[in-house]
């Protein structure tokens, strides 16, 4: 079956860095006393969430601030405080660094990504997790660079990424810090070989994903940390990922995998299929710059 395009997702990126000192980054109790007393204020604030908040269920907030809106949010003298107090830091900071450089933009992080809806995948998670948590954001929270994102990824996506199958490549192809694995965009994500897929297989593993999702409604009061703890996971989650796990393996292959082992070898010779016929893509390219050499000599 052939891939249609929308089934292929956006570029990886690692979220925004604010490279601020911790002067956008705003604490939940001066936030809300920001807001008390400037009500205008809250127009200019977003949630703020990494791997971390994204894992453990909270947030934090930040300033996110525009160019074209500064009118408005110079008429607030908390605000105008903190952009201040980032500037004197980024002033300050090695000449040779990312603060440095971003010294006439106080007000801004280093990155200003923000799009509509977006797929974030932890950059560090448990080895003890059978599925690395992912989650999705609207454009009310910032993502930070502990983490990646897929901007305007779609539940098929979602379903791909989470599948066992995925997890097994990421076991094989991600780093470690200390006993957690630390998701690579170069050497995992970009060197994921994603399945053919029609219309209808779409269908079925974006109704499957999002039953994931829909599980996960159930234990609101639940961070995806106590969801993913193998001893607490609960077993309507784990039979919602053992059916997508399936259904996103029939994509590869009809026949059934025995284990993780054979999965991985079974990517492992995917990818190299893949490298060979890149190879021989490139190969009528050289021959005829070579040729063109060769003339260009004569």
């Amino acid at each position: 079956p052939a891939c249609l395009p929308a089934c292929l997702p956006d570029n990886l990126v690692r979220g925004s860095q604010p490279t601020d000192g911790g002067n956008l980054i705003i604490a939940p109790d001066e936030h809300d006393r920001i807001i008390a007393a400037y009500p205008e204020a809250e127009a200019f604030f977003k949630r703020f969430r990494g791997s971390e908040e994204l894992i453990n269920g909270t947030y934090r907030w930040c300033l996110f601030l525009k160019e074209e809106e500064r009118a408005q949010w110079e008429q607030i003298p908390p605000i105008i405080q903190h952009v201040e107090a980032c500037r004197a830091y980024r002033e300050q900071a090695p000449k040779t660094g990312d603060a440095y450089k971003l010294r006439d933009k106080p007000w801004s992080f280093r990155e200003q990504i923000n799009p509509e809806q977006a797929l974030v995948i932890p950059r560090v998670s448990s080895e003890r997790r059978p599925y690395v948590p992912m989650g999705f954001f609207s454009d009310d929270t910032i993502v930070g660079d502990s983490a990646f994102l897929i901007p305007n990824a779609t539940h098929y996506h979602f379903g791909i990424l989470t599948s066992r199958i995925h997890m097994c490549w990421m076991r094989l192809t991600a780093g470690k810090l200390k006993t957690d694995y630390r998701y690579s965009r170069d050497l995992t994500y970009n060197t994921f070989v994603w399945p053919s897929s029609n219309s209808e297989q779409q269908t079925e593993i974006t109704t499957l994903a999002e039953e994931i999702l829909y599980k996960r409604q159930f234990y609101m009061n639940k961070s995806l940390a106590e969801l993913y703890n193998p001893e607490t996971m609960p077993d309507d989650l784990k039979q919602a990922h053992a059916d997508l796990d399936l259904a996103v393996e029939r994509l590869y292959r009809p026949e059934p995998f025995a284990d993780d082992e054979e999965r991985t070898t079974f990517m492992l010779q995917l990818y190299a299929a893949a490298v060979r016929a890149e190879q021989e893509k490139k190969k009528p390219a050289r021959a005829t710059a070579t040729k063109a050499r060769k003339s260009k000599a004569k």
